[in-house]
């Protein structure tokens, strides 16, 4: 039986539900749940790739038998298994390369998904849960997301929701100079919020507020003037702005902010003020950063050409891989030829046979041996055009 090819293209199979199949309370449950399929799913497959973002949660696998794994999927995700689409193959992976690209966002070209994409990369192989194909598959990907931001402008103004928060209330202040800034939460959307406010202003205090002190320490920088406390216990303090985005809201002790403080953004899934509406909702940073729109969407037929020239690199890729495989399983076969060769050698010599007919003899037998199945392919196939291209060859090659 054929051993299956480390790089077979239809090993790729994707479960994926994003914000376009349900809303984000369903896709933040799935989401819950990545751990337990890493556990279970990981023993069944060749490799586990686990995409989680608040838009979408997508599970690449690379395996050969697709019904145990699926079921395995479906069983644990339980009443959301109904949401998943499933896509194999180049269908799969030209949807990563989509995602990567920023066309399957929904902000259309924005560039938080490609650090997403990476980060879950290395998380999958940390954990040694990936596999050689979709190491070449995430790989690729990176590198035609990083492509399509160099030679189209489909990211050109554009801003993820945690940036879009930043920058819609700096307009609205005119600057966030000399801001007492609030950053409630300390998952990525709040540092890249942190990010962004440090890189182009000068606040006069950014302060974090989480359960977790630990994880809110990590987001602190040597670019700004950070303070770090307890959610309990920022409710009665007063700031020019407050930032907010967590999971697991509404939460409705945070209403007591919305007394003490003018300006509040609230990107939270679902959000995180249960009484009180802040100033901006996740929709209306929605309505802001759709304002450039028709400029990228006219971007996307030159983005999906460079997708597509990105698969055909990609397909050329992996029939090499699958050639070098074949040639290594040939290597391997003449190698142990060679060992049974030589010990028949060693015999022959034993019963005296000359060293010199010995040689030539295993020499004969090893030949013949080795270039049979390629003979047997001539006789079988003489008038092919591969045959008559090993024909050719053999005969125009001077042995030397």
């Amino acid at each position: 039986m054929k051993e299956e090819s480390q790089y077979s293209i239809d090993n790729v199979i994707l479960y994926s539900i994003t914000f376009r199949d349900s809303c984000f309370d369903d896709i933040g449950k799935v989401g819950e749940l990545k751990e337990k399929l890493y556990n279970y799913l990981y023993s069944l497959v060749n490799g586990i790739v686990v995409l989680s973002t608040c838009n979408r949660f997508e599970v690449y696998l690379d395996l050969y038998n697709e019904k145990i794994a699926s079921d395995e999927l479906y069983d644990i995700v339980g009443p959301y298994s109904k949401l998943f689409h499933k896509l194999q193959g180049k269908v799969a992976i030209k949807h990563l390369f989509r995602v990567s690209s920023g066309l399957e966002s929904a902000i259309i070209g924005e560039t938080e998904i490609l650090s997403q994409i990476k980060e879950a990369w290395d998380e999958a192989k940390d954990r040694g849960l990936t596999s050689k194909l979709l190491d070449a598959v995430f790989h690729q990907s990176i590198v035609v997301g990083k492509r399509v931001r160099s030679e189209t402008e489909i990211s050109k103004g554009v801003l993820g929701y945690p940036q879009a928060s930043v920058e819609i209330i700096a307009n609205k202040l005119l600057t966030l100079n000399g801001k007492r800034i609030a950053i409630i939460g300390a998952g990525k959307a709040a540092k890249a919020m942190v990010d962004l406010i440090c890189n182009k202003w000068n606040p006069e205090e950014i302060t974090i507020a989480n359960r977790s002190l630990e994880n809110a320490n990590k987001l602190k920088n040597d670019r700004c003037k950070f303070n770090v406390i307890g959610l309990n216990e920022i409710i009665n303090k007063e700031f020019d702005v407050v930032l907010i985005a967590i999971k697991g809201g509404p939460l409705i002790f945070l209403d007591k902010i919305a007394t003490k403080n003018s300006f509040i953004v609230d990107i939270s899934t679902p959000q995180a003020l249960y009484y009180k509406k802040p100033t901006f909702t996740i929709d209306d940073i929605q309505n802001y950063v759709s304002e450039n729109y028709y400029n990228r969407v006219k971007q996307i037929p030159f983005v999906e050409k460079i997708i597509e020239e990105e698969m055909l690199k990609f397909d050329e890729y992996l029939l090499k891989r699958r050639i070098d495989e074949d040639i290594s399983c040939i290597m391997k076969n003449l190698d142990e030829l060679i060992k049974k060769e030589i010990e028949q050698t060693k015999k022959n010599i034993e019963k005296g046979i000359p060293v010199e007919e010995a040689l030539k003899i295993a020499f004969q037998s090893y030949t013949k041996k080795s270039l049979k199945p390629m003979f047997d392919l001539l006789h079988e196939n003489y008038n092919n055009e591969t045959s008559k291209l090993i024909l050719d060859y053999y005969k125009k090659r001077a042995w030397r």
